[in-house]
C-alpha cells in the first residue's frame, strides 16, 4: 500500500498538468469478483465506472467474461458488456457489447511476455461513439516483471486500435494508447491494479490526446479446500472397537 500511494502521489501533478493540455482525461473505476469453475475455465464479474475530467459520470459498464485457462501459453476468453454512455448534457445511451479475445503468453526466467488480440463487437448491429468501447480490432502486447516472493508486479503495454466498420474514417488504425501498471497482491483473496494510460486518437472526426487513471479491484472467490483422504484413514485408525 505504501508503493502506491507513492506512485499516486507522483503521477497525479503530472495528470492534472497534461490535462490542462490535452482534449480529454478520464478517471476509471473497476471492481469485481472471480471465480474458477469445472473443466479449467474462470468466471469473472465486475462493475466499472469511468469519470470524466470534470468529475462526471462519462460510462458505467457491467460485464460477464469466460475464459479458458489450461494451457500456460493461450488463454481465450469471451466478454459480455451492457454500457450505458453519458453525453456532456447528462443525457444517456444503452449499448450491449461482445468481446471476443486471444491472449498469447510466454515467460522468460522472471519476465513475462504476452499479446491479446481482441475483436469488439455491438450486438445488434454497428455504430460509433469516438469511444474506445466502439467496433474495434485491438492488439495489446504487454510486459510484466514477475519478480519471486514479490507482492507488487510492475508492468508496460501498448495497444493499438483498428476501425473495422465501413464508413468515413473507418477501415483504418485509429487510436494508440501506452500503459504503465502496478499491480499488487495484497493479504486474503484481494488484488490492486493501479494504472497510467496515455492515448491518441487520430484518423478521425475528432482527435484528441488522452490521460488516463485506472484503479482496478478483484476479489478471487476460491473454492473451499477438501480434506484429504488420508487424514480421513487415519482418524479411523485411531477408533476402537470393541472385541
Amino acid at each position: 500500500m505504501k508503493s502506491l500511494f507513492i506512485a499516486v502521489l507522483f503521477i497525479t501533478p503530472c495528470f492534472f498538468a497534461w490535462n490542462q493540455q490535452s482534449t480529454r482525461g478520464q478517471y476509471w473505476f473497476s471492481a469485481g469478483v472471480k471465480r474458477e469453475l469445472k473443466h479449467d475455465i474462470d468466471v469473472n464479474l465486475n462493475t466499472n465506472l469511468r469519470l470524466n475530467n470534470f468529475g462526471q459520470l462519462a460510462t458505467l459498464y457491467q460485464e460477464a467474461s469466460l475464459k479458458y485457462t489450461k494451457l500456460d501459453w493461450f488463454r481465450p476468453s469471451i466478454e459480455y458488456r451492457i454500457i450505458t454512455d453519458y453525453d456532456e448534457n447528462r443525457n444517456y445511451d444503452n449499448s450491449h457489447r461482445l468481446n471476443f479475445n486471444a491472449d498469447f503468453r510466454h515467460k522468460v526466467q522472471q519476465i513475462k511476455f504476452g499479446a491479446r488480440v481482441r475483436y469488439q463487437m455491438l450486438i445488434g448491429g454497428f455504430t460509433t461513439t469516438g469511444g474506445d468501447l466502439d467496433p474495434a480490432i485491438r492488439i495489446k502486447p504487454h510486459v510484466e516483471w514477475d519478480k519471486p516472493k514479490s507482492k507488487i508486479t510492475p508492468g508496460v503495454g501498448v495497444e493499438f486500435f483498428y476501425n473495422p466498420i465501413n464508413e468515413p474514417f473507418g477501415r483504418t488504425w485509429n487510436r494508440i494508447r501506452y500503459g504503465l501498471k502496478l499491480d499488487f497482491n495484497l493479504p486474503g483473496s484481494n488484488e490492486l491494479g493501479f494504472t497510467y494510460y496515455y492515448g491518441q486518437r487520430f484518423n478521425s472526426k475528432n482527435n484528441y490526446n488522452e490521460h488516463i487513471l485506472s484503479l482496478e479491484y478483484t476479489f478471487e472467490w476460491k473454492k473451499a479446500k477438501k480434506k484429504k483422504k488420508k487424514d480421513d484413514d487415519a482418524l479411523e485408525e485411531d477408533i476402537e472397537y470393541p472385541e
